[in-house]
């Protein structure tokens, strides 16, 4: 029944009990602040009527509908059912397109519908609206399949210019003129009549019919997107960008240069010098930005403290405008306002990984991306798969090709239905570990007769899957025994609640320690938790430990319950 706000109250214009042809029981006169049976709205201060014996309640104005009316949409006359829509309906008004109720005007030789509110309106809906068409628009007060100017074939009422043959669906008669969205550097138009020529849609990649609309950028001109595609909520930011000044980009640099070799970096207080690194593999320096290590590649360095950048991570733009995210996302250092070198654990909104490096945000939205999320653009080309290029073209939900584990955030090919998980794509490339003294490369299938085994876990390795292997040795392993828990969180200190401080140390001995929590070895290789003397194998038994002395405060790094927002499970 929902919240009821008047109960029976014969005092507000309704004389008494009544028995009328819509209900086949005594109605009594009442006040409710529930949707009406007939026509499924809710009213304030509506007067009408209730039976008891099956909650059945009516405002006075559908209770008293007449048993037959003349609407000029249509030419003949039209009766009231009582019972809802005949079953060969489609179930909908034809002026409104909402859905019929209880109350319903029909007429069965056309099978035409009209809801009690309509009915009671005497003029055919039109609109004077200049930004979607030059004339006037009526709505046709019929349903009819017809071809929007969006490229949809569509059943439904349409609203039609007769002057123009020109045909348009009511959500599409007040999509915005000009829009901003991230994928693109300049702002687009909308246009019911893209022209001549062959163009594929920049959101989902599909292929858009130069005879109906689409936004087009006036400088790109083979720029063009869906109407609909640009108007998705993951995409455009719902701002109307017509009449509104450009606005100047913030392109502030991420460093200053001081000397030759010498920077100033935004995120760090001192000076930072380049090495140039390809002599020296750093494997036990990570990366304050990324969390991966240093290994050959080029990296800053800090001369008072252990902060290291990637040259590539330094040189990452403070603001970025990218296909994730439908508004302008800012860099944050990440950095521990407590401690030095503490680091503070995010959860990836695009991948759902733990990660402590930097990591982009949006100021207007609870959004964290990684940034080596943040690396990948369109296309992005994935060598394991036949048409190589992928694209971020639905928000939905898929199961990565390479893992076979359900994705939040997938890249997707379309030219048929591989998909490819971001925390997949985002794997390193190459990496380093104990079982070879050499790089191991990521290997994307191969075909095979023979058996593959893996040196860390000495079980069977699928070929035809992914896996890392060594050029040199031909040494294979699984993915998730190289990239293990603490991959993507950078060796030191982090505070983990208001009491405690953890520290993520190396486990590579030959007699890895019992977890405090669980009892087992600890078996990931990425690292293990050391906090209170006590070594922690993995998020999971961190939280355990945590929970089990009682340390349920708020964080000072991050200023929110710890569990609620730092021990996010990945969906199963």
């Amino acid at each position: 029944m929902g919240n009821v706000w008047a109960i029976f109250n014969p005092s507000h214009g309704v004389s008494k009990p009544q028995k009328l042809p819509i209900h086949p029981h005594i109605l009594q006169p009442s006040m409710f602040l529930i949707a009406c049976s007939g026509c499924h709205e809710t009213k304030n201060d509506s007067q009408g009527y209730f039976c008891f014996e099956c909650n059945f309640y009516v405002h006075k104005e559908c209770a008293e509908s007449p048993s037959e009316i003349n609407h000029p949409s249509h030419s003949h006359p039209l009766k009231l059912l009582c019972r809802g829509r005949p079953s060969y309906s489609d179930g909908s008004c034809c002026l409104c397109g909402q859905t019929l109720q209880l109350l319903v005007y029909h007429c069965s030789t056309c099978n035409f519908s009209l809801d009690t509110a309509c009915a009671r309106k005497y003029e055919i809906p039109s609109i004077d609206y200049p930004r979607a068409h030059e004339h006037r628009l009526h709505l046709l007060a019929k349903s009819v399949s017809f071809p929007c100017v969006c490229g949809k074939d569509v059943r439904g009422a349409p609203y039609v210019c007769h002057q123009c043959n020109f045909m348009i669906h009511t959500d599409c008669v007040s999509l915005p003129r000009v829009i901003y969205l991230t994928r693109h550097e300049h702002r687009i138009s909308r246009s019911y009549f893209i022209g001549p020529g062959k163009f594929t849609c920049g959101v989902c990649r599909r292929g858009l019919d130069w005879n109906y609309g689409g936004y087009r950028c006036s400088i790109c001109l083979d720029y063009v997107i869906h109407l609909r595609c640009a108007t998705r909520d993951d995409v455009w930011d719902g701002e109307e960008m017509e009449g509104k000044p450009e606005e100047i980009e913030d392109t502030e640099e991420p460093f200053e240069e001081v000397h030759k070799n010498v920077i100033k970096h935004f995120s760090h207080e001192h000076f930072l010098k380049l090495n140039e690194g390809g002599t020296v593999c750093l494997e036990n320096i990570h990366c304050s930005a990324c969390a991966l290590p240093v290994y050959l590649y080029a990296y800053y360095k800090c001369s008072t403290c252990p902060f290291v950048l990637h040259e590539t991570c330094a040189n990452l733009r403070r603001k970025l405008r990218h296909e994730l995210h439908k508004h302008t996302l800012t860099l944050r250092p990440n950095t521990s306002p407590t401690d030095e070198d503490g680091y503070n654990l995010f959860h990836c909104t695009v991948c759902k990984r733990l990660c402590s490096g930097f990591k982009y945000v949006c100021i207007r939205c609870n959004v964290e991306i990684d940034v080596r999320c943040c690396k990948i653009r369109e296309p992005f080309i994935h060598e394991s798969h036949p048409h190589h290029s992928l694209f971020l073209t639905s928000p939905e939900a898929k199961v990565c090709g390479a893992c076979n584990e359900n994705a939040p955030s997938v890249l997707s090919c379309v030219d048929c239905e591989f998909a490819l998980g971001f925390d997949c794509a985002t794997l390193p490339h190459k990496v380093k570990h104990k079982c070879d003294t050499h790089f191991l490369f990521l290997c994307f299938g191969e075909k095979t007769s023979g058996q593959y085994w893996c040196e860390a876990c000495e079980t069977k390795v699928n070929p035809n899957k992914r896996f890392y292997t060594c050029e040199d040795c031909s040494t294979t392993l699984h993915i998730n025994c190289v990239i293990g828990e603490f991959t993507f969180w950078r060796p030191g200190n982090m505070a983990v609640s208001s009491r405690y401080e953890a520290t993520i140390v190396p486990n590579d001995s030959a007699t890895r320690p019992n977890c405090y929590m669980c009892f087992c070895r600890c078996e990931d290789t990425s690292g293990i938790i050391y906090i209170q003397k006590n070594y922690i194998c993995s998020v999971r038994c961190l939280e355990s430990f945590l929970s089990f002395r009682s340390t349920f405060s708020e964080s000072p790094i991050m200023g929110v319950p710890l569990f609620r927002h730092i021990f996010q499970r990945k969906p199963e």
